[in-house]
């Protein structure tokens, strides 16, 4: 495919220490740099193309930054649009959902595969970037928290994982540890397929019919094992692949569920073990 253009957004950077009163220094969002991972002679030949994209972003809201050490697990769902929608259509409807006293940062998931379905054409197959990976996401669930490894606590401990706005300090966050546990979302990155893979229901209008039920293609779990692959080589401690209603009471990622086990079994064939 002669577009590949694959790039990849720099850590947030993050200060070291804090000052007396337990704040930490924001990120310098005026430093944002894109690098192709493949320039790196050590990075093994691309899996599947990623499209860099520039999201407008809310600078009054608030969000936090980590380590990407601290991820280990893709959430896979499905983005309940049209499949033609684009990252750009979903930052903007993800702004719009946030309130003047929780307003949302920007796109909430990590990555938008854009797939056809089944007997259909539109759209062309395409992976973008969403939410850097520094970043930590929107889309597993405010209430969801999962057990932290060794590794994870410690980056913890050394205040790693910051909360804050744009040019303001940034700061720990207590509220994202609860009885050992850390917000799901800290620790994932999410995946959205787009298109709508959950029954017709009053709240899901665009909904599939009983009669005609939307499954993923070969091609889009093919798609979905291929990028979950390469960003496990890139960041080896990667090595689950979960689902939105894992964490969270949702019909996402609808369809998408049934066939995670298989798009495994697919990662596997491209060198890659997922539990």
């Amino acid at each position: 495919m002669g577009w590949i253009f694959s790039i990849f957004l720099l850590f947030l950077s993050h200060v070291t220490s804090a000052d007396d009163s337990g704040f930490f220094s924001a990120p310098d969002l005026s430093h944002f740099s894109y690098q192709s991972p493949w320039s790196d002679p050590e990075w093994p030949v691309e899996l599947i193309p990623v499209r860099g994209e520039t999201y407008t972003r809310n600078s009054q809201a608030r969000f936090c930054t980590r380590p990407t050490e601290m991820i280990d697990t893709v959430v896979i769902h499905h983005s309940e649009t049209p499949p033609t929608t684009t990252p750009i259509e979903i930052n903007s409807y993800h702004l719009a959902r946030g309130t003047v006293e929780d307003p949302w940062y920007m796109i909430a998931y990590s990555y938008v595969i854009n797939s056809p379905y089944a007997r259909t054409k539109i759209p062309d197959p395409l992976v973008t970037e969403g939410r850097p990976l520094s970043i930590v996401g929107a889309h597993a669930g405010t209430n969801a928290f999962v057990p932290m490894d060794a590794e994870q606590l410690q980056m913890w401990k050394e205040n790693k994982v910051l909360c804050g706005k744009e040019n303001e300090e940034f700061k720990i966050d207590p509220t994202l540890i609860r009885d050992g546990l850390i917000k799901a979302n800290v620790t994932t990155l999410g995946i959205v397929v787009n298109g709508n893979y959950a029954p017709f229901s009053q709240d899901n209008p665009s909904g599939y019919s009983k009669r005609n039920p939307r499954y993923p293609t070969k091609g889009t779990q093919d798609m979905v094992a291929r990028l979950s692959c390469q960003l496990q080589k890139k960041y080896p401690r990667i090595k689950n692949i979960k689902w939105h209603n894992y964490y969270h009471s949702t019909t996402c990622p609808g369809t998408i569920k049934n066939y995670i086990e298989q798009i495994k079994i697919i990662a596997k064939e491209y060198g890659c073990t997922f539990y």
